[in-house]
């Protein structure tokens, strides 16, 4: 085979394969998986691997690319056409440390896969440090990054383990309903136990209220100074006095 220059270019092994299409947003990931369809299959020509990349280009990727097309380099053209892509399509370094201290941990995703999409943001010679650390442990609940501040784990992957053991436990455990009565005001308290059980408070509340009423409705006792102030122990009487055994 040769290109448009006349140039000989080596022959293209064929290999049934067919990569998925290229993802823009995404071409390193891209690239990795395509390598390793590359590998299953054995390929190791650079024309080849050329060649399957180009016919997994979308019309608009492909024009981004078109000059490398047409004329292929004469070598290594795989890996001439890997770096413009990544250049291209790939994130430069402030827009990794933009994605890093933006990503979030929303729903029911774990802390480990937060962490591995943290760790695909670097670039492949950045070596995690303690900066690092703290943005990860800063997007985790307070309960779970207080347990995490007490372990000595340097390793990044092995500490997005253990806040998923912290952040499972915590959110299975019981919520004791009895103990935290005390510490809420009255209307929460009905919200918890229900309505039927606030029915019954506020029932409670007017018997006693009614009851309260009637007492002080009943006319006073008719007697005298002595026997009101001290009762049986009275030594003195002054009629009219109703007390028992006059």
């Amino acid at each position: 085979m040769a290109t448009q220059s006349g140039e000989a270019l080596p022959s293209v092994g064929a290999v049934a394969l067919k990569l998925p299409p290229f993802w823009p947003e995404s071409a390193e990931v891209w690239f990795a998986q395509a390598e390793a369809q590359f590998n299953i299959k054995g390929i190791s020509s650079s024309t080849t691997k050329f060649y399957h990349c180009v016919a997994a280009m979308s019309q608009e990727v492909a024009s981004q690319m078109l000059d490398l097309i047409r004329v292929p380099p004469a070598s290594e053209p795989y890996e001439v056409l890997k770096a413009r892509l990544v250049k291209t399509y790939g994130l430069d370094d402030y827009q990794r440390f933009e994605s890093l201290i933006s990503l979030p941990l929303s729903g029911d995703q774990k802390p480990s896969h937060l962490m591995n999409r943290m760790l695909a943001l670097l670039p492949e010679d950045f070596k995690p440090g303690f900066i690092f650390r703290g943005l990860f442990l800063r997007r985790l609940p307070a309960n779970v990054r207080a347990h995490l501040l007490q372990e000595d784990i340097s390793d990044p992957r092995a500490l997005s383990l253990k806040a998923d053991e912290f952040y499972h436990n915590l959110a299975s455990a019981p919520v004791n309903i009895l103990s935290s009565e005390e510490t809420l005001n009255p209307q929460a308290v009905n919200a918890i136990r229900g309505p039927s059980s606030a029915n019954r408070d506020r029932r409670s509340s007017v018997s006693s209220n009614s009851s309260s009423a009637t007492t002080s409705r009943r006319p006073a006792s008719n007697l005298c100074w002595y026997h009101r102030t001290h009762g049986e122990n009275a030594s003195n009487c002054r009629k009219p006095c109703s007390w028992s055994g006059n």
